[in-house]
């Protein structure tokens, strides 16, 4: 996959070999990105995920995730990704986390915007879902700014696409 930039930021493909650094050694990881690691980052539902990304992904396959850098502070401040790639009715699902420090900016949906642009270029992609607990006032701004129409609610979750 390919990097993006947006005017505030760059999206780098995260790959195997950075998953691997991400859940064992921070420091070569800002060394191998060039950037700074916060201690915020990566975020528990990242951190709880990698190992199993790690274990099921195949260096042939392509990356579906990228890690967002802050051009001119130089600072890994979130990711973004879409869950293992399309299904086979060329449905992905979107999630993504800035660290605490780089919220309320507009980087979200900056960062969001572009990978929805690029990812509605690919055939293989019919259709962009996400999902957010009903109470997450700034992750609802930013699918609703992005374009995303809520379709529904499960459980705690409301449940959102865009086609």
């Amino acid at each position: 996959m390919q990097t993006l930039e947006t005017d505030r930021l760059k999206l780098i493909p995260f790959s195997l070999d950075l998953m691997k650094a991400a859940m064992t050694d921070k420091a070569k990881l800002g060394e191998m990105l060039g950037v700074g690691v916060p201690d915020s980052w990566p975020g528990s539902d990242l951190a709880e995920a990698l190992p199993i990304f790690v274990k099921n992904i195949h260096p042939s396959n392509p990356v579906w995730d990228w890690l967002i850098i802050h051009k001119v502070d130089r600072v890994l401040i979130g990711d973004v990704g879409f869950m293992g790639g399309p299904d086979e009715r060329g449905v992905v699902e979107i999630g993504y986390s800035i660290v605490p420090e780089y919220r309320n900016q507009g980087y979200a949906t900056e960062m969001a915007s572009s990978l929805i642009q690029w990812a509605l270029q690919r055939q293989e992609i019919k259709m962009i879902t996400a999902k957010t607990l009903k109470d997450n006032i700034a992750s609802i701004k930013v699918l609703t700014k992005i374009g995303m129409h809520c379709v529904g609610v499960e459980d705690d979750y409301l449940k959102w696409e865009l086609r």
